[in-house]
């Protein structure tokens, strides 16, 4: 094997196809990766081993130690010994495991003693119960103690918590089927007889328990929600091995439990019985709720979460097709979202990726192209002052350059290949004389024509391309005359009235006489059709054509548009294409009666358009659509192959399976096969007819006249452009949002220094997420230089223009290669602002002329911001290329080592046989599969779905792109690495991978943050208060603690670690929990679950930056979303404008703005809003991650003023909808609303105390406290929290008194009557015994007021008429709907009843 290996050219460039190249000996010498010669072992955990650097016993040793040391911290516990130190997450872990294991069996004897207690006679208190007298005993035992001991330490970290549980829920359901089933049969009966009994009322009857009817009423909720038998059956079946078993249901918890689900009957009841029976009956019905939980809905959910997946695996690319809805509905809105491909079949993605890549290829390409010919001008331009004069004027140099590189001399046809002869010599000197006399030197000379004649070699080899297609439907001959006329007359020529006139004001404008001759030419077009123009209306129209002509943007060609002078004209308007009147290089006049009728009419519109050449834009010109043409046909024609390739595979094997796994043709000759073959589906009506570049006399696409679906023939239209909705289209949405959305983007990102260093050091975590870093030193070494040397160019000389900073030609091909391969340019957050600008841009076909004065506006206004912008965002890009191209190189060493080594040792490959170097693949086969992997591993917005890319054009989301991309590279990783593991070659590969993945996930932020701990010497409890003061955007995030000079800072690690996106809903879930020990551990899974699903769809549902500006300033009325307030309510209006300004001014600035203020104040030592940074500090925010101090008393005094908030909107929840004027129905709605209320309220309490104690952990002292409290006037609310009491809310006189007047105004019932006050103050004196920070233990049902019930009292019996005559006329009634007697004696109950009884309410 060679030292090197090499791309072959049809890589390097777009001369020769790939597929004929690949096994042809390779022969480029331009691109050079060093191969080793001697084989390397792989970099693994095996390898590390076998050299000693890291044992088994290294591996596992650490842990067993510290597994160790938690059982020595439950001995100590248990010998009453004080344990200091910080329970590590091993020992928590540890204490979980042997908590869980004791208390199984203790819940399969505590569930025989509560049935036995249950059935006791009444009065018996609680501790003399068979199961009080149990738990009693055990507690006292050893066992009991290292139960209560272990607990305590697997309560010390989240993780420790939630191990517990699942460790007894697992082993519950291991014991149910051996163990448990044959106890339960033997009681089986007595539980049977029991649920009857209950249910059929003569529990009530038999024990003379009181809470019997409750228990009927819980039971009867049960079944309500699930049908009697199936309650039945969960509970007996489910809730045996869960319910029954567990012992801690109700430190677990259900989700009955949960604020948001508290409408289920399966919320616990933790209040603790006076007597036995009652609390056994207690005890039991929550181990069946939690049973009857386990068994539904969580079942059925698990159960149904797989079968979407394996529907989405097996049959993910026929679902589309499905005559099932659900199967529709699950690829519509479960799999078309999130995948890569969207609505588009695998092979139409990856052909559109292929073609997207080979487009950014051939723009480098023909750049590069460019760039020599600049270099040649840069390099003439210093020899001769002539010369660089004459480099000003474009009709001079460039103009004979441009003649000579594509007019003197043609290619021609040779043994069936088109070449480039060689200039002719005719037109060498013609070009040497010209040079000659600018004073340009033989040596410049020889090295422009040197590098025009490398061009249009290049050119030629495109050409012979093109003329292999088999949809060319010309001979060679004719078809090389035709491309020839096109580069000379189209692609290498130019107009000034295009790209001089892109602002709003005009850079050129015709000459008087250019537009006389044109004018004249008017009139005569008239003339010959038997009418006439005077000269202001001929002028007048030759206005009008120097405004609409453009050029087409497939054809390139110069079009405009005319009025049709002839009777006989089809269209009232004749477009004009200026490329049609040379063919094979003779001029074709109109016919009779025609506009152009020679070639001066024809050279008098060029004139008047101000035709010019441009060597270098010709250049781009020509190599750019030549290479795109040959590339567009391949990609038609490959997919149009795939088509019938899986139509023929359909026919030969079971269809129903095959189109799973492969999907179905989507061309078809004919509509009825389209419809048939592509059920459910909406087909084009008519069939597809794709422009090319080329006429459409000598080109065909191989899929014109085929039909297919509407979306398919969309997406081969535009590519892997989003198409946008009429909205989002329309020049109004553009100029509110889409504009004002990403210039704000931009400037918090690209436009941002900060975030440049940031982008650099976060892109450096992908490679340890791959196990790229589990190669040699001197391979990193080698690639970190290599991807410097191949990115660094692109960048420097783009910016300087300078051409000692070129690439050189081997370092420039691997950067075309990988382009190709679409592994550059694909940074996230670049793309999407690409996206975005791209949407602002846009030209509607229906709305051309709006469009068009739209897009001059914005190029005349932001021509300066371009510049600037172009910079920034080529930074930006290079940035991220670095480290994908390093991947590339890493990948590609670790798969040639590993076939070195599978070579070395006679391994066989996965399909069994012996890998050898001859069926070991080829250098361009490995580098191809390398960029492919890094392609899934690493964020790539062309893998990004339409509909999350459609989330830029929308009010919300900011950079939702990244997230998506952050995902899907996560699960490729270790699918792939799985993949790999299986494979004999790759295994090695595989293991590192998963290894480096698990590193990124857990290892990087764990030792970071257990590093920075023991560094600073910050306990746990002391990070759990810090989380209290952060601010809402950073409590879940991993945050490095830091204690310096008496004083807490963090890092948030998280704002420079994009792979916390992975983690961030485990460590949100966890932080939640870790919050509180001692809360039921299912309602805090379930918040951390909510906080964290909200955080992973944040990206794509939070309003923009923009959007949030405008909603602080208008829709929220001068507040943010957070509550700040931006102006206050007593300003004047010009005030009040003037703040908004200057708040608008700060938010939408370059996202470094903050930064840099804070950097200059540490600078000159001063403070930011009473806060003092330091220089350090702020300098690591260059790398993402800063110091950030906690300000105490500053963030004390912000909650303070948020719990003020939060009190108002919470007591308003009391009254609501009970004073709008008319009569309320329910009586009981003012207690159900004061409970609501309060439960808030307490919630709030409850956070003000945790922050208390946090402040207080932190070192803050409680005079200080106080103080804060005292200057917002909030001494009261502290000495609530002091004391760790709750203060309920009560309900002032004057709001009674308002309720009594609005009752008798209104002549209405008062729901805030004094038997309602009653009950609310009964409420309120429970609740002020609460604690903070537990459960909110108020029952509602206690305090709500009787129903009146009728049902009981027996119907009169048919009474006697009274006789009218001797009856008294009832006495008159008020207008209040009583007589003068009863407003006089009855009370205010009495006085409802009447009016009730005359129907009057």
């Amino acid at each position: 094997m060679s030292d090197t290996f090499k791309l072959p050219e049809g890589i390097l460039t777009p001369l020769e196809d790939t597929e004929e190249v690949v096994d042809e000996v390779i022969k480029d010498k331009d691109l050079q990766l060093q191969e080793t010669t001697e084989v390397e072992e792989p970099v693994g955990l095996d390898v590390l081993k076998e050299k000693g650097i890291l044992s088994q016993d290294n591996v596992t040793g650490s842990i067993i130690e510290e597994q160790v040391r938690g059982i020595s911290k439950i001995i100590d516990k248990v010998q009453g010994k004080e344990v200091e130190e910080d329970v590590s997450l091993v020992e928590s872990l540890t204490g979980a495991g042997i908590s869980a294991g004791i208390k199984i069996p203790k819940g399969l004897v505590t569930f025989g003693t509560l049935l036995y207690d249950i059935f006791q006679e009444e009065g018996i208190p609680v501790d003399e119960t068979l199961t009080g007298k149990l738990n009693e005993a055990f507690d006292r035992t050893t066992l009991g103690k290292i139960e209560q001991a272990s607990e305590e330490v697997a309560r010390e970290t989240a993780a420790g918590k939630i191990t517990e549980a699942v460790g007894q829920l697992y082993g519950a359901g291991k014991i149910a089927q051996k163990t448990a089933i044959p106890v339960i049969e033997k009681t089986s009966q007595k539980v049977r007889q029991l649920v009857n009994n209950i249910k059929s009322g003569r529990y009530v009857k038999t024990t003379n328990n009181v809470n019997a009817a409750r228990a009927v009423k819980k039971a009867n909720d049960l079944n309500r929600i699930t049908g009697k038998d199936k309650f039945i059956a969960i509970a007996v079946g489910g809730g045996v091995g869960g319910g029954f078993i567990v012992s801690d249901v109700e430190d677990i918890g259900t989700f009955g439990d949960w604020d948001f689900l508290d409408f289920l009957p399966t919320g616990l009841d933790r209040e603790q019985k006076d007597l036995g029976a009652e609390d056994a009956q207690r005890q039991l019905l929550n181990r069946l709720k939690f049973g009857a939980e386990l068994g539904f809905p969580i079942i059925p959910a698990v159960v149904g979460t797989g079968k979407i997946g394996k529907l989405l695996v097996q049959k993910g690319k026929d679902l589309a097709y499905s005559d099932s809805m659900l199967e529709r509905w699950v690829d519509r809105f479960v799999g078309k979202p999130f995948r890569s491909r969207s609505n588009k079949t695998q092979e139409l993605f990856d052909g559109i990726q292929k073609l997207e890549g080979k487009k950014s290829a051939i723009k480098s390409l023909a750049k590069d192209a460019a760039r020599d010919f600049d270099d040649r001008l840069r390099e003439i331009s210093k020899e001769t002052s002539g010369a660089a004069l004459a480099v000003k004027d474009p009709d001079a140099f460039s103009k004979v350059v441009s003649e000579f590189m594509f007019k003197s001399t043609d290619d021609v046809v040779t043994k069936n290949k088109i070449i480039f002869p060689g200039f002719s010599k005719t037109g060498v000197k013609t070009f040497t004389d010209s040079l000659n006399k600018l004073g340009v030197s033989k040596k410049s000379i020889n090295k422009v024509m040197s590098d025009a004649t490398s061009f249009r070699e290049t050119a030629a080899g495109l050409k012979d391309l093109i003329a292999a297609s088999k949809n060319v439907t010309v001979g060679k001959d004719k078809l090389n005359k035709i491309l020839n006329e096109r580069v000379k007359n189209i692609l290498s020529v130019d107009y000034k009235i295009i790209d001089d006139n892109r602002g709003l004001f005009n850079g050129f404008r015709p000459a008087a006489e250019d537009i006389k001759v044109v004018s004249n030419i008017l009139k005569r077009y008239a003339r010959d059709n038997g009418k006439s123009l005077d000269d202001a209306t001929a002028n007048k129209l030759v206005n009008d054509i120097t405004k609409n002509a453009f050029r087409d943007k497939t054809t390139k060609e110069l079009v405009f548009d005319i009025g049709e002078q002839s009777a006989l004209a089809d269209a009232a308007v004749q477009r004009v294409n200026m490329g049609k009147y040379i063919t094979t290089g003779k001029f074709k006049p109109d016919g009779k009666g025609g506009l152009i009728q020679t070639e001066s009419d024809l050279n008098a519109f060029k004139k008047l358009f101000g035709e010019y050449r441009d060597a270098q834009k010709g250049i781009y010109n020509v190599a750019s659509e030549l290479a795109e043409t040959v590339a567009r046909d391949k990609f038609y024609q490959t997919l149009l192959d795939d088509s019938k390739r899986i139509a023929a595979a359909i026919k030969q094997g079971n269809p129903d399976v095959i189109r799973g796994q492969i999907g179905r043709p989507i061309f078809f000759r004919n509509y009825n096969d389209a419809v048939t073959n592509l059920p459910n589906q909406e087909i084009s009506k008519v069939p597809l007819s794709l422009k090319s570049a080329l006429p459409e006399t000598i080109y065909k696409s191989p899929l014109d006249g085929y039909f297919t679906t509407v979306p398919y023939a969309e997406a081969i239209r535009v590519g892997d452009a989003v198409v946008g909705s009429a909205l989002t289209r329309s020049l109004a949405y553009r100029f509110l949002n889409l504009i004002p959305k990403g210039l704000s983007q931009a400037a918090k990102t690209i436009l941002g220094p900060f975030t440049h260093a940031r982008n650099f050091f976060s892109s450096m975590f992908t490679t340890i997420h791959r196990g790229n870093i589990f190669i040699p030193p001197s391979k990193i070494a080698e690639f970190l230089n290599k991807s410097r040397k191949t990115v660094q160019p692109q960048l420097l000389y783009r910016m300087t223009g300078n051409p000692a900073y070129r690439n050189m030609p081997e370092d420039q091909s691997l950067y075309r290669f990988l382009l190709e391969e679409g592994v550059t340019n694909q940074n996230i957050v670049a793309r999407e602002l690409e996206g975005i600008f791209s949407d602002i841009t846009q030209v509607r076909t229906a709305n051309m002329s709006a469009d068009q004065f739209f897009n001059k506006i914005l190029n005349t206004g932001t021509r300066k911001f371009k510049r600037l912008y172009d910079v920034a965002q080529d930074l930006y890009t290079a940035e991220d290329d670095f480290f994908r191209v390093y991947n590339f190189l890493a990948e590609f060493y670790k798969l040639d080592n590993a076939f070195n080594v599978a070579i070395k040792k006679s391994i066989k490959d996965i399909n069994g046989k012996v890998v050898t170097q001859a069926t070991k693949p080829t250098d361009l086969e490995l580098m191809k599969e390398a960029a492919q992997i890094v392609r899934e591993t690493v964020p790539n917005y062309a893998y990004v779905s339409d509909f999350v890319k459609s989330v830029r054009r929308s009010p919300l989301g900011s950079f939702a792109a990244f997230p998506a991309e952050i995902y899907r590279t996560g699960v490729n990783t270790t699918a792939r690495a799985l993949k790999e593991i299986k494979d004999p070659v790759r295994k090695q590969i595989g293991y590192n991978s998963l290894v480096g993945q698990a590193a990124t996930y857990t290892a990087i932020p764990v030792i970071a943050t257990e590093g920075f701990r023991y560094l600073y010497g910050v306990t746990r409890e002391q990070i759990n208060a810090m989380r209290e003061v952060l601010p809402t955007w950073s409590e879940d995030n991993t945050i490095l603690p830091v204690y310096e000079n008496g004083k807490y800072k963090y890092i948030d690690f998280s704002h420079g670690f994009f792979y916390d996106t992975m983690i961030q809903p485990v460590q949100t879930t966890l932080a939640t929990v870790q919050r509180d020990p001692n809360a039921p551990l299912v309602p805090q899974l379930l918040d951390g679950i909510a906080k964290s699903t909200a955080k992973v769809f944040e990206p794509f549902i939070q309003e923009s930056i923009w959007t949030g500006v405008v909603l602080d300033i208008f829709a929220r009325n001068g507040r943010t979303k957070e509550g700040r307030q931006i102006w206050n309510e007593r300003m004047s209006p010009g005030d009040k404008f003037s703040a908004a300004v200057q708040y608008a001014a700060k938010e939408l600035s370059p996202g470094s703005r903050e930064q840099l203020i804070r950097l200059y104040k540490a600078l000159t030592d001063q403070t930011v809003k009473g806060t003092k940074y330091e220089i350090p500090d702020e300098l690591m925010g260059l790398f993402g991650f800063r110091k950030v101090p906690v300000n105490l008393e500053k963030t004390l005094n912000f909650r303070i003023q948020e719990f003020n908030r939060d009190t108002r909107n919470e007591r308003n929840l009391i009254f609501a909808d009970t004073r709008s004027g008319d009569p309320v129905k329910d009586d009981n709605i003012i207690i159900k609303q004061f409970v609501k209320a309060n439960k808030q309220r307490y919630e709030t309490y409850s956070k003000m105390r945790r922050l208390y104690d946090a402040v207080k952990v932190l070192g803050m002292r409680d005079k200080k406290i106080a103080e804060e409290f005292a200057d917002r006037n909030a001494m009261r609310l502290y000495g609530f929290v002091e004391n760790n009491r709750f203060d309920p809310f009560n309900v002032s006189t004057d709001v009674i008194a308002a309720y009594a007047k609005e009752s008798e105004e209104k002549n209405i019932p008062n729901p805030l009557n004094n038997r309602v006050l009653k009950k609310l103050e009964k409420m309120r004196k429970d609740m002020s015994k609460l604690k903070l920070n537990q459960e909110f233990n108020i029952d509602v049902e206690k305090y709500l007021l009787p129903e009146p019930d009728t049902s009981m009292i027996p119907p009169l019996p048919e009474q006697p008429q009274p006789n009218p005559s001797i009856v008294q006329s009832p006495p008159p009634v008020t207008q209040t709907g009583l007589t003068m007697t009863e407003q006089a004696l009855l009370s205010e109950e009495e006085k409802m009843m009447v009016l009730k009884s005359r129907g009057l309410v």
